[in-house]
């Protein structure tokens, strides 16, 4: 695993990384669907356009996810961080 030496760079990782799952889930998911055409009718339906195919959606539901995690993380970050100011017996 790549130790990331900025945020930017821990930012790029996280997005590479999840797009990479999501287009591996997205490639086993057509092969699976690709194997019960062939057993139920006799016609191998799988390709590179079907990969290229995933792109897309790969990309459109991939930065979202990405983006969000680094938002989260952002916030435990912060809210770790950030000093408790209140009294003990004091609720917030």
């Amino acid at each position: 695993m790549i130790k990331p030496k900025s945020r930017l760079q821990a930012f790029s990782l996280l997005l590479i990384y999840v797009v990479s799952l999501f287009l591996l889930m997205g490639v086993i998911g057509k092969f699976i669907g690709s194997l019960v055409s062939y057993s139920k009718v006799g016609v191998w339906n799988f390709g590179w356009a079907d990969i290229v195919e995933l792109f897309p959606g790969v990309f459109a539901y991939a930065i979202p996810v990405g983006v969000g995690i680094w938002i989260l993380s952002w916030l435990k970050a912060r809210k770790q961080s950030k000093p408790n100011d209140r009294e003990p017996g004091q609720e917030g």
